[in-house]
């Protein structure tokens, strides 16, 4: 169980969760059909990603808001999901220390996406009018 927040509990926080995606019924589909079959520039853009969100390791290059505007459209039940997942994922791996940055940061980046995702498809609906 980790007890600081380091580029190693990082990579096994995003390998673990990134497996536990790849089983799901929900997400899983979602996943395989961005991603494809080559999971591991994937993998590695999410640790880049969470390094920079935890550490403030700058490594990250990239959009998410893009990335996300850009597939089928997602709703709560998918972010929901996609929480959950990530919740027992830390508890699993994490010490009670640490765990609480890694749900936060995540729940707010979720209700981030989640907003603007929602809000670009209402404003998409009434151009389309």
């Amino acid at each position: 169980m980790y007890q600081t927040t380091s580029e190693e509990s990082i990579a096994e926080l995003v390998d673990t969760f990134y497996g536990r995606i790849r089983g799901d019924r929900l997400l899983g589909p979602i996943f395989d059909e961005a991603i494809g079959a080559d999971w591991g520039p994937h993998l590695e853009k999410m640790k880049a990603f969470w390094s920079t969100v935890l550490l403030a390791s700058r490594t990250y290059k990239g959009n998410p808001m893009i990335t996300h505007l850009l597939l089928p459209r997602l709703t709560q039940s998918h972010f929901d999901r996609w929480l959950e997942l990530w919740r027992e994922t830390v508890h699993a791996l994490c010490s009670e220390n640490i765990a609480p940055a890694f749900i936060q940061k995540a729940q707010s980046i979720g209700e981030r996406l989640l907003y603007a995702i929602s809000t670009h498809h209402q404003w998409a609906g009434q151009g389309a009018a």
